[in-house]
């Protein structure tokens, strides 16, 4: 090989790292530019979390960790108090109306015409007050408040027992679904936030 082959080699060789190191520098630059998106990313991650705490008035336990406020945690006890006391008056509904709804007088008959209850609907939707209308139609007092509490299911023949609570369980299991999001929520929070700092800091000894 003679000096000017070798050196067009050399010249070659030269050629191809530079090509090479112009290509990591390029590759070096995208990736300070993901640390740097990331970073950004991760300290947005940050203040939403801070966001989270302040909306929901979190504090920060014993041992440092955030918790939820007593708003939060007063809502699930009212909501375990609203099922216990369902759970209650289910349990007791049926023994109340055997032993209260069969002392009711719920099968005498109303000493008033169709004609008649129309007349009086009429009249206090006229804004006519009972007495006036029991004037009027000359039927009893008692007899024109019964029509006008049929009218809006108020009198005893509507309202002759008492029902069970129904629950709507779709809505119940939506609600344990989202408590266990809530009481997971602030552990995760502690442990993104951790992470959140050691990301950082390793993505400035990147730089």
């Amino acid at each position: 090989m003679t000096p000017q082959d070798r050196i067009a080699e050399l010249e070659d060789a030269l050629k191809e790292k530079e090509r090479r190191l112009e290509e990591l520098k390029a590759d070096l630059d995208k990736a300070n530019d993901l640390v740097q998106r990331q970073d950004e990313h991760v300290q947005d991650c940050r203040e939403m979390m801070d966001q989270w705490i302040e909306a929901f008035e979190m504090v920060q336990g014993d041992s440092s960790a955030w918790e939820w406020s007593e708003l939060v945690v007063s809502g699930a006890k009212w909501h375990s108090r609203y099922v216990d006391l369902v759970r209650e008056w289910n349990r007791n509904v049926a023994d109340f109306n055997a032993t209260m709804v069969r002392r009711r007088n719920v099968g005498r008959p109303l000493a008033a015409s169709d004609a008649q209850r129309q007349t009086v609907i009429k009249l206090r939707t006229a804004g006519k007050s009972l007495r006036a209308i029991a004037d009027e139609t000359s039927l009893g007092l008692t007899t024109v408040r019964t029509i006008l509490d049929q009218r809006d299911r108020r009198d005893r023949t509507s309202v002759k027992h008492l029902e069970r609570i129904r629950r709507d369980m779709g809505e119940e299991r939506t609600w344990q679904s989202q408590q266990r999001i809530r009481r997971s929520l602030p552990r995760r929070i502690d442990a993104v936030q951790r992470q959140s700092a050691e990301l950082r800091k390793e993505a400035k000894g990147l730089k």
